[in-house]
Parts: C-alpha cells; sequence; structure tokens
C-alpha cells in the first residue's frame, strides 16, 4: 500500500477524530497499568463531555446501561459507545465486539468510514480466527458469570458461547491493515467495498499489491 497523491491538509474536524485516534491508541497500549491513574481520570472526564454532547445531538440515543464497575477500565468513543479492558481471573479481556468497535472508528478517523458494516465485521472475525482459545483467549460457556458482566456492561451482544481475548494478544494495527487492504484490493478490482474514501488520509491511498 502506498499514498500516491500529497494529501492536502486536514480539516478541524479531521484533525479532532486524529486527536481522538491518538488517545484511542495510547489507551490501548497501557490500559491495563492505567487503571486508576488521576490523568485516566481526567481523560474520560473529557470524553464523557464530548459523547454526551453527542448523544443529545440524536433523539433515541443508546440505551441507559451502567457505565463504571471496578473490573473495567473504559474508553468512551465520540459515538457513545465504550471499549473496554476487562479485569477477570487475573487477566485482562477484551471483547470481539469492542475490537470491531475500536476498528470501525479508527477507520472513520482515517476518512475512511464503514458503509458495509455486516461484511466488515465478517473480515475482522475472520482474522480474530487466528487467535486461539488457551493462547490468546478464553472460551467462555453461554450465560457464564463472566459474559454476564460483559453483556450487562454492552461489551458484547449475545451470551452465546464466544472467545474473549487477552488484551495483550491482540494486533489491533495488524487487524486495520489487513482490513484496509482487503478493502483496497476490492476497488482495484471493481467490487464493492466496506469502507468509503470520505476524507484524509484516505483519500490518498492507493493499492499497490506490489508492495504488500
Amino acid at each position: 500500500m502506498e499514498s500516491l497523491h500529497q494529501p492536502r491538509q486536514l480539516t478541524a474536524d479531521e484533525q479532532t477524530r486524529q486527536a481522538q485516534l491518538e488517545r484511542l491508541k495510547v489507551f490501548l497500549a497501557t490500559a491495563p497499568s492505567r487503571w486508576s491513574s488521576q490523568s485516566h481520570q481526567q481523560q474520560h472526564q473529557l470524553q464523557h463531555h464530548q459523547a454526551s454532547s453527542y448523544l443529545a445531538s440524536t433523539s433515541n440515543g443508546l440505551p441507559a446501561v451502567p457505565t463504571s464497575h471496578p473490573a473495567l477500565n473504559r474508553f468512551l468513543l465520540p459515538s457513545g459507545e465504550y471499549v473496554s479492558c476487562v479485569l477477570w481471573s487475573g487477566l485482562y479481556h477484551i471483547t470481539g465486539t469492542d475490537i470491531v468497535r475500536a476498528l470501525v472508528f479508527r477507520f472513520e478517523a482515517f476518512g475512511r468510514p464503514v458503509v458495509n458494516m455486516k461484511k466488515f465485521e465478517e473480515g475482522v472475525f475472520s482474522d480474530l480466527r487466528n487467535l486461539k482459545p488457551g493462547t490468546d483467549a478464553c472460551l467462555e460457556e453461554p450465560k457464564s458469570p463472566f459474559l454476564d458482566l460483559l453483556f450487562k456492561y454492552q461489551c458484547i451482544r449475545t451470551q452465546k458461547k464466544q472467545k474473549v481475548f487477552y488484551w495483550f494478544s491482540v494486533p489491533h494495527d495488524r487487524l486495520f491493515l489487513d482490513a484496509l487492504e482487503r478493502d483496497l484490493k476490492r476497488e482495484k478490482m471493481g467490487q464493492e467495498s466496506t469502507t468509503v474514501p470520505r476524507g484524509e488520509p484516505g483519500l490518498s491511498f492507493t493499492y499497490d499489491p506490489k508492495r504488500t
């Protein structure tokens, strides 16, 4: 993959998304070690204010759910959804649902918002099959106490049997690059992609198979 065009200067909205993305990257890298730090609390308050403004502008918002729990360290996305680092049985975890949420926002910040969520999720969950239970994830039985907690805080959408991934086993950057490459290949072949370039830096990127 390479950028063939000189990207234009980022707009104010694009700069804001880039700043939010950098905070998310820091969270994904450091959440277990910043469980109760003052800086995290201040960041959470700022994010809460941003998300409250977003929800106030929508007609129906999101279902009212608890937002804090001693076992959860949470990052509030501009959409009003959370990405959660979950401490359970002495290990830090993240769900597939939250991995997708982080990627969706990352693509939005990249200037390629997701337009086909179902197909996008299918690709990501296919990649996540490479993370094996016991090594990279725990395999939870239906309606286990762990899944019950995750469901209550909307970290998962269903309590069916599923993998919950160990925090440091998830290659977030690789997942993003693989999803981006899939879409760039689709565009190269004239197929429908799951994301569409609408802003920078996404508009400046094209696919070069010789560089992958």
